[in-house]
């Protein structure tokens, strides 16, 4: 079962990078930021495209960090388990001010695939600005 069943496809974290391949578990934490940053809606193609995405960015800047903290693990639990490549997910939410004093949301996650790969951690940083890979890509 080559690269546990998820094929291979160009790298597109933070943006395209033509000629990189990957596959396994960093494909699907590519998946996991890509679907966590798309603003629901915006995906053309039918009703499952339709709801498709999570936009944290957006969320956060809407709520606020306390509230996020409280809600995202179970709503972002929710929106990963929709890709079937993913067998369970575990989600803690901490809200903290950066060295900047900007407020963030460090989301940590525990991914298990539905495949033979290992599960595997992610932690992202979530501002009303922007998400970032803080640790854990495979």
């Amino acid at each position: 079962m080559a690269l546990a069943g998820f094929g291979s496809d160009l790298s597109c974290g933070k943006r395209l990078t033509t000629g990189r391949m990957v596959g396994g578990r960093t494909l699907l934490a590519e998946a996991i930021w890509r679907r966590l940053t798309t603003p629901r809606g915006t995906l053309s193609g039918g009703a499952e495209a339709s709801a498709y995405g999570l936009d944290l960015a957006a969320y956060v800047g809407a709520v606020g960090e306390r509230i996020a903290e409280a809600a995202l693990p179970s709503i972002v639990e929710a929106e990963l388990l929709k890709d079937d490549r993913i067998a369970a997910v575990s989600v803690t939410a901490t809200a903290y001010r950066a060295d900047d004093g900007t407020a963030r949301i460090e989301l940590r996650l525990v991914v298990q695939p539905a495949s033979d790969l290992e599960r595997f951690p992610l932690t992202l940083g979530v501002t009303s600005a922007g998400v970032e890979l803080i640790g854990g890509m495979p």
